[in-house]
């Protein structure tokens, strides 16, 4: 075998990690060499001119400001109300806890009554005149026939004389001298706000006659001419318990003593009803066979509370005999006092048809003798007027007294008419009454 000193195989060409380079990489290597000596000759050729100095490095940029935390809602509504640009950053957040500490802290006084569930907007700053518009003294809250809420937008200072608004007028029969009444009546303080009514209600039910002798001369005069539905406000002068004169807010609710509500066709084979211009009214039961089992028809439906079977209602009612047609007993007429029925004490046929109706309602029934009175079947009608909790019904036939809270006499203290005589007794209810 021949050697020769020139036949050495050429190495591979080695990367910094000892590794030999790829073809990709070897390719890259002569590029960057070329572009090496491509530099060198432009050093070569630009000979002796001058250098020209590099431009300087381009001035460091400012940093920019921390964003600030996102404004938040209440904050927005802080900028909106006292008219400047919004606050930013931890001002706003200081400003905004401020805001919420203080609405945390400020007192807003709501007082209940004594047993009652009646709240009442407690009033603090200076006296304002009893007898100024009374949009700006006061505000009542609640629908005519619920239990009214007042808030005094300041206390009243004593009251020299009576005065009376009507909030809402109503739609129903205009009120004469005589007329029968159905009143809601609840009286506050006008120095607190407070409901003095003393009920557990908040208010009391009035039924009597529009007339002096049953309503005192100020409150009858005050619903003579109103209209049923509507809600009137009183503010008179009233004697404390230590002899100092204040200022009494009694809001009067003057309640329909008619059925109110949707009309509707009777159902078949239930009595005829008919009423006389007077408010009387009239049954038949021509061609109808005694009822068997009692049943109801709503011949006019009430938008009011429900009747349950132990409450005690204000109502309007008719009954006639079954035989001969003959009325028993009324309640109907524009100058008759609406009746009571005590729903534990009552004909069980009647007290069954009208758990569940509504204040408002005008129903009739047909009641067997064994549901009745027992000596005859009988056909109704009934006007639900009113619901009345324990010691909420007064009967109108006493003088209101200037006193400022009830006695035990439990006549409603709506007026600053002088001497309280006594009421008369209450009519007998449920079985009694019918």
């Amino acid at each position: 075998m021949t050697s020769h000193a020139d036949d050495t195989t050429p190495l591979p060409a080695l990367g910094p990690d000892g590794k030999p380079l790829t073809r990709r990489q070897l390719r890259e290597r002569e590029r960057e060499r070329a572009r090496e000596r491509e530099r060198e000759r432009a050093r070569e050729r630009e000979g002796n001119a001058p250098a020209v100095p590099a431009p300087p490095p381009p001035p460091e940029p400012e940093p920019e400001p921390e964003e600030p935390p996102a404004i938040t809602g209440a904050q927005r509504a802080i900028g909106a109300a006292l008219g400047r640009p919004r606050p930013r950053g931890h001002a706003a957040v200081v400003l905004a806890a401020i805001v919420v500490a203080a609405i945390v802290l400020v007192p807003v006084v709501v007082s209940r009554l004594g047993h009652g569930d009646t709240p009442t907007i407690v009033a603090t700053g200076q006296p304002t005149a009893a007898d100024a518009p009374i949009e700006a003294v006061l505000e009542v809250a609640g629908r005519v026939g619920a239990v009214p809420v007042v808030s005094l937008l300041a206390p009243l200072a004593p009251a020299t004389a009576v005065t009376t608004d009507t909030l809402v007028t109503g739609d129903g029969r205009t009120l004469a001298t005589g007329d029968a009444v159905l009143l809601s009546v609840s009286t506050f303080s006008g120095t607190s706000g407070e409901n003095t009514t003393g009920t557990s209600t908040g208010a009391r039910i009035y039924r009597g006659t529009v007339d002096a002798a049953s309503l005192g001369d100020v409150l009858a005069d005050t619903v003579t001419g109103a209209t049923e539905g509507s809600r009137l406000v009183l503010r008179a002068p009233v004697s404390a318990d230590d002899g100092a004169v204040a200022t009494e807010i009694t809001v009067v609710d003057v309640l329909p003593t008619t059925a109110s509500g949707e009309e509707r066709a009777p159902a078949a084979g239930m009595p005829t009803v008919a009423f006389a211009d007077d408010g009387t009214v009239s049954l038949s039961v021509q061609d109808l066979d005694a009822p068997t089992r009692a049943a109801a028809s709503v011949l006019v439906a009430g938008t009011g509370q429900q009747i349950n079977s132990g409450d005690v209602i204000v109502a309007r009612y008719a009954f006639a005999n079954w035989s001969d047609n003959s009325l028993r007993t009324s309640s109907y007429g524009a100058t008759t006092v609406p009746g009571i029925i005590d729903m534990s004490d009552t004909m069980s046929g009647l007290a069954q048809q009208l758990v569940d109706a509504t204040v408002g309602s005008r129903i009739v029934l047909v009641l067997p003798a064994d549901q009745a009175a027992g000596d005859d079947a009988l056909a109704v009608v009934i006007d639900i007027l009113a619901v009345v909790a324990d010691g909420t019904l007064t009967d109108a036939t006493a003088a209101p007294s200037p006193q400022a809270t009830p006695t035990a006499d439990g006549v409603v203290r709506v007026t600053p008419s002088p001497g309280a005589a006594q009421p008369a007794a209450a009519a007998p209810a449920g079985k009694e009454e019918q």
